[in-house]
């Protein structure tokens, strides 16, 4: 695999992180400059990925007790107390099928001190691609949701339980 590094947003990257979301929107939620910085003001984690020194893509995370008004967010602090919430995660299409998702996915559930990890899925339209991922990591559904004009799958993913790694 390439040389991926995670760091955090600067606004020298805010061009290509609006692009991005731009290009993938239908699968995510409008996002303009002011609204990029206001969500940098309550993330947990606002980082990017470089690959190689290319803009690779971008994530998004908050914890319980932020400031953030995302509905599913708010959806699944109602039921958890102590969570990790995954808000978006876009890939550049130049970088898919790279290993980076797994990669940035192992990071970010190694890092949180956060019981949960929480995230939506498109389920109309289906996304079945993301669906088989986060089944395949250990994501169960807790819930259907609409969402922005998309039924989701609300799903969590127990980090305080342990793993069969035995690394």
């Amino acid at each position: 695999m390439s040389d991926l590094r995670l760091r955090p947003i600067t606004p020298a990257d805010h061009a290509d992180v609006l692009a991005l979301n731009e290009r993938h929107v239908e699968l995510l939620a409008p996002l303009d400059e002011p609204r990029l910085v206001q969500l940098l003001g309550w993330a947990d984690r606002a980082l990017v990925l470089d690959v190689d020194g290319r803009f690779a893509g971008f994530v998004l995370t908050f914890t319980d007790g932020s400031a953030y008004d995302g509905e599913n967010f708010g959806w699944f602090s109602e039921r958890h107390d102590h969570l990790a919430y995954l808000d978006r995660v876009v890939i550049h299409d130049d970088f898919r099928r790279r290993g980076l998702a797994t990669a940035l996915y192992d990071d970010l559930e190694a890092a949180t001190d956060r019981p949960v990890l929480a995230l939506e899925v498109n389920l109309d339209p289906p996304n079945e691609p993301s669906l088989a991922f986060h089944r395949a990591r250990g994501y169960v559904e807790v819930g259907h949701r609409e969402s922005g004009g998309h039924l989701v799958s609300m799903m969590v993913k127990d980090l305080s339980a342990p793993t069969d790694d035995p690394a």
